[in-house]
């Protein structure tokens, strides 16, 4: 069982505390009441002593913190923190290696913290009022410890229904906020602050050769990969035929022979973007069993309403249909942990921006042959579009923060959709902040770079789905890509050397030289599950999805004009379109911002009245040996 953290800190002692076991419910929960402070949580208790030490997550350097503290190695990660603090006080925190939000409370003192880890992997919700503050490892738990539910926040849905990601830490709820990545809470008799602890820095890049560099890189990936191995029973990972799940499979299979499975989904109905070949080609290389889920169209508005109703929130990633009953499976034959291999495109892409440090170092000429050698540029890329691609990365990418934004409204690069309601495309534009990364020191090739990393993945939602719908299937989800160890290294590679006209990730593609078979590892394209999707969202769901979003009963009309967005994204056959992708993500984002909408009334999130959904339609079967008895179908 996954712990989970919840409870109440009011400095001034009136708070009271009845809701706050009920926060964690169904989880059966411990109790703590110290001073202004009141927990709830699951798991095991603590070790006895001072300071109390709450740990939701995992710390993946926790051999190299006992051999500091002079500690055994065999020390749970609660009284390893617990020396830590003793000794170091908050400073330990920038020591620390893993997903994780942590409490320390000393009750002797009665004062303490809350922090959360340097990427944001692991939260913590938070909701301060009249000087009490709540907080929750989880945001229906922080709802539930409300003496009300908090109104939907109008600037966060405006984000939300227009494909766009909110700056900073602001949720959906209005008044309930994440801690910040990388960001402690102190708790006194004062009150509670927040400062950060950590945060990205610009240090030199190296300057080695693409092979010399993927040597490096290959390096921290197996030791990123071994941190999150689980130590007691059999890890899978989450393969697909891309370079960087598959990446993470040949390392973990070379780390832990035996003990790793993959796990991958196939789509016979759309052999476009079907990996079946790949798929089978990296289980023989690697001889890893594991399991394959063949997913045909149907089932997405199912697992929207389930997972809204699960966790009072609105998905993200649209693919929880078919991998929910995929990690189920591994979850029934003792998986504990699947890996994946989320966070290559942002670790290993091309560092475009580079373009704008050669303009304004003042070599233009450099900067327009490197827009030369942009990936997907190829031998002979049309004249128009390494001029469109210079103008943006270069010209604009150049420009100071302020200069930018004003040159994004002139050119309407920031218009929001004409169906969104006046209010709402206020609120859009007024909050919106695109060009955020330029805020950071250091070159623009690295702010951009860091930036998405440490911000905007967060910021997006993808570690909170994730976790989520892991969750939602029995297992724990790890990230060896979002390692700090090897994000640092990273975002130290030359600029030049992640440029190759014809593939993308040039430094990850040589570190797996010999690793991984060459069809795979020096595959220039990437598959995009956008067919499967809008083949879910227009067939089989289709009725039900157009009268969710554009009905009469359509709580998006508070921020849509729903007949205009009829006219807009349903007039004709998605299979028509030229913006395809684009129609998939736009409707996408209606629906499940109409169902969460719709749970706001009623809070347990069951299926929108009148409406039908269809079930998914997934087959799961073994693929190997280690699994040959099992086979699941879903639904039943």
């Amino acid at each position: 069982m996954r712990r989970v953290i919840a409870g109440i800190f009011d400095p001034s002692g009136r708070a009271r505390g009845e809701r706050v076991a009920a926060a964690v419910a169904p989880y059966a929960a411990r109790m703590l009441h110290s001073g202004p402070l009141r927990i709830a949580y699951t798991g095991t208790a603590p070790p006895a002593g001072e300071p109390l030490c709450l740990l939701e997550g995992f710390i993946d350097d926790a051999r190299e913190l006992a051999h500091a503290l002079g500690l055994p190695h065999e020390t749970p990660p609660e009284g390893l923190l617990a020396a830590g603090y003793r000794r170091w006080g908050p400073t330990l925190l920038p020591r620390l290696r893993g997903d994780f939000v942590l409490l320390v409370w000393d009750r002797e003192h009665g004062e303490g913290l809350i922090a959360r880890d340097q990427l944001g992997v692991r939260c913590m919700y938070l909701h301060e009022a009249a000087g009490v503050l709540c907080f929750a490892s989880e945001i229906h738990h922080l709802l539930a410890l409300l003496p009300s539910r908090p109104p939907p926040d109008p600037v966060s849905v405006a984000h939300l229904v227009a494909v766009s990601n909110r700056s900073g830490p602001d949720t959906l709820y209005a008044g309930v906020r994440r801690l910040n990545p990388g960001s402690l809470l102190s708790l006194d008799r004062r009150g509670a602050r927040e400062r950060p602890y950590w945060q990205a820095r610009f240090a030199e890049p190296l300057d080695l050769p693409v092979a010399e560099l993927g040597e490096h890189v290959l390096g921290a990936l197996h030791r990123a990969v071994a941190r999150r191995i689980d130590s007691d029973g059999e890890t899978g990972v989450l393969m697909s035929g891309g370079l960087d799940s598959a990446s993470v499979a040949s390392v973990a299979a070379a780390q832990a022979p035996g003990r790793i499975s993959a796990y991958a989904g196939v789509f016979p109905e759309h052999p476009a973007v079907d990996e079946s070949e790949l798929i089978d080609a990296l289980r023989r290389a690697l001889a890893l069993p594991g399991m394959t889920a063949e997913v045909r169209a149907g089932g997405l508005l199912a697992s929207v309403v389930e997972h809204v109703r699960a966790w009072q929130m609105p998905p993200v990633g649209w693919g929880d249909f078919w991998t929910v009953p995929l990690l189920a499976s591994a979850a029934d034959v003792g998986v504990g942990v699947m890996l994946g291999g989320d966070g290559g495109d942002e670790l290993f892409c091309a560092r475009e921006y580079v373009l704008a440090d050669r303009l304004r170092g003042g070599h233009p000429r450099q900067a327009l042959a490197l827009a030369f050698e942009l990936p997907g540029a190829g031998d002979r890329p049309p004249r128009r579009q390494v001029a469109r691609v210079f103008a943006d990365r270069a010209v604009l990418g150049a420009l100071p923060y302020r200069l930018h934004n004003i040159a994004r409204r002139a050119l309407s690069a920031s218009r929001p959709p004409g169906w969104m309601r006046p209010e709402a495309a206020r609120d859009l534009i007024g909050h919106d902040d695109p060009v955020a990364w330029k805020r950071l020191d250091g070159p623009r090739w690295w702010a951009h770079i860091a930036h998405g990393i440490t911000r905007g993945v967060e910021e997006g939602g993808v570690f909170e789905h994730l976790r989520r719908r892991a969750a939602l299937a029995g297992v724990q989800a790890r990230h060896p890509l979002f390692d700090l160890d090897l994000l640092e290294l990273a975002l130290r590679q030359l600029p030049e050397a992640t440029l190759d006209r014809h593939r993308s990730r040039p430094v990850l593609r040589a570190a797996m030289t010999g690793l991984l078979p060459d069809s795979v590892r020096m595959r220039p394209e990437k598959a995009w599950f956008d067919s499967l999707i809008v083949d879910s969202l227009s067939g089989p769901d289709g009725a039900a999805v157009q009268r969710l979003i554009t009905g009469p009963e359509a709580e998006l009309r508070a921020y849509v004009d729903c007949e205009a967005v009829q006219r807009a994204l349903f007039r004709r056959s998605p299979t028509e379109r030229p913006d395809r992708f684009r129609w998939m993500h736009q409707v996408w984002r209606l629906l499940s911002a109409e169902c969460w909408l719709r749970a706001q009334h009623n809070h347990f999130g069951e299926a929108p009245s009148g409406v039908q959904s269809t079930p998914a339609r997934v087959e799961v079967r073994s693929a190997g040996p280690a699994h040959a008895a099992h086979s699941y179908v879903f639904p039943p």
